[in-house]
């Protein structure tokens, strides 16, 4: 195996490494969003008589940790595509048996066809966005 090859090995290894721990980061923000919804929700239980000024304050904070966890998730979704990417043309660096075991038996790369998946994307924004609406009708009928 010569040296090229070890660095196209060594690079892709580190790309898909990269994607796994940025969709790890995409479920830690994901959950830790729901459990800072079940905290304000629980302070408002545990605390009880609250203002309405300190509810629309909670209220505020939810709208805040749904914004935030959205944004942090879109970031992770482009830095995600962008190793895709990386990885699809890194790919087409390696021998014609590999393009075909990993392109399911077909020759050839499919150029340009690189799609990212959205489905865990939206998965998480609408987990997000299901919290922040919960949240909200809770914080106001409790």
């Amino acid at each position: 195996m010569n040296e090229d090859n070890q660095e196209l090995i060594m690079l892709y290894e580190f790309t898909g490494t990269r994607i796994a721990e940025f969709k790890s980061q995409q479920w830690a923000i994901t959950n830790y969003g729901a459990v800072i919804y079940a905290t304000i929700v629980s302070s408002k239980t545990l605390i009880k008589n609250i203002s309405v000024l300190e509810t629309v304050l909670l209220n505020i904070l939810t709208l805040v940790v749904m914004v935030i966890g959205i944004w942090l998730i879109n970031g992770f979704s482009e830095s995600i595509n962008e190793r895709q990417k990386c990885l699809a043309e890194l790919r087409k660096k390696f021998g014609e048996e590999f393009i075909f075991v990993w392109s399911g038996g077909h020759s050839g790369v499919a150029e340009g066809k690189v799609k990212p998946k959205t489905v865990l994307k939206t998965f998480h924004r609408l987990i997000l966005v299901f919290g922040f609406i919960v949240t909200t009708l809770l914080l106001w009928r409790i």
